[in-house]
């Protein structure tokens, strides 16, 4: 159902009005988790010189005071901070949907030891992903079974630490990741089937898995409205050839298919079916990776501009 759209209203609304705008540290400082301190030093300077953001990225930090001082720098300030933990998964060599049992249970086990930290980091979200579908594609309903037990074992887990919510981001299951949790409809089955167990399970979905897995981005926020609580806008490169096919996070534009014009688009189509709004204000990411010819904070300059001038032309889109 789209929202009714006044004119005067969306000429005058700044993007922060509609939602939370997001960085992901982990990405503009891929690095930082193995020095002490430095990824407490990247939040600070974005602090400092982008304050736009509201919402903050990271992967694990090692670090227990590290981590108490990221929770006084932002936890304490009333912005949210996300925990991911996709490096922790790929250091141990685990999985939530492994086929086997014992693996699982070491994945689930290592999760529950990063809610202590991420609690300790003043974080509000603990990211987690599924984990590589397996080498049989008969055996995908079998991993998927398996995944959706560990995320209730997490999810009854998460309600021991006040203030902690948990959520898992659908990657693309044939494309590029591979992994065993794909399609929208595949993850928005699980978080109904958990929430009738009263478990929540939140979800964030990616323009880039979305298009890698083919799906339709506009149609998969309809449907994971219930659970969906953040957005990435990400920048997946087609073409087989390339040597950045696939979900690498390049700057928007070409080589990959999603550029400023297409974030003003989707940022339109996302207002007019309520997704954005000043009541929800979903947290909205920009996934781009620093490469070896490009600093951290022009990584972060250019994600906050996606945003800024794909909200501007979204709302040319909108009063048109």
């Amino acid at each position: 159902m789209e929202t009714k759209i006044d004119p005067t209203l969306v000429r005058n609304l700044e993007f922060s009005q509609v939602a939370e705008p997001g960085v992901v540290i982990s990405n503009a400082w891929p690095q930082s988790r193995q020095t002490e301190g430095a990824t407490l030093k990247a939040i600070e300077e974005v602090l400092a010189r982008h304050p736009l953001f509201e919402a903050y990225q990271t992967v694990d930090i090692p670090f227990a005071a590290e981590r108490r001082a990221i929770k006084r720098l932002i936890g304490d300030r009333g912005r949210v901070h996300t925990y991911t933990l996709t490096r922790v998964y790929a250091e141990l060599n685990v999985s939530l949907s492994a086929l086997d049992a014992g693996v699982r249970q070491r994945a689930i086990d290592a999760t529950v030891t990063q809610f202590e930290h991420a609690q300790e980091a003043g974080a509000r979200v603990v990211a987690v992903i599924s984990g590589p579908r397996p080498a049989d594609p008969a055996k995908r309903a079998e991993a998927l079974a398996g995944l959706e037990d560990s995320l209730a074992q997490l999810a009854a887990a998460i309600t021991r630490f006040p203030g902690l919510e948990l959520l898992i981001e659908p990657l693309d299951h044939e494309a590029h990741k591979r992994n065993t949790l794909g399609t929208t409809p595949e993850a928005v089955a699980i978080c109904r089937r958990l929430a009738s167990r009263q478990l929540r399970l939140n979800l964030c979905l990616d323009t880039s898995h979305l298009i890698l897995n083919g799906e339709d981005t506009l149609e998969a926020v309809g449907q994971a409205r219930d659970f969906i609580t953040e957005f990435h806008f990400c920048n997946p490169v087609l073409d087989r050839a390339s040597p950045i096919y696939g979900d690498q996070h390049p700057p928007f534009g070409p080589p990959g298919v999603v550029g400023f014009p297409e974030i003003a688009s989707l940022l339109a189509g996302l207002y007019r079916i309520g997704y954005l709004s000043t009541k929800a204000r979903p947290r909205v990411y920009c996934e781009v990776l620093k490469s070896a010819t490009l600093d951290s904070m022009p990584v972060v300059a250019h994600c906050q501009e996606a945003l800024l001038s794909g909200w501007a032309q979204a709302r040319r889109i909108l009063t048109a």
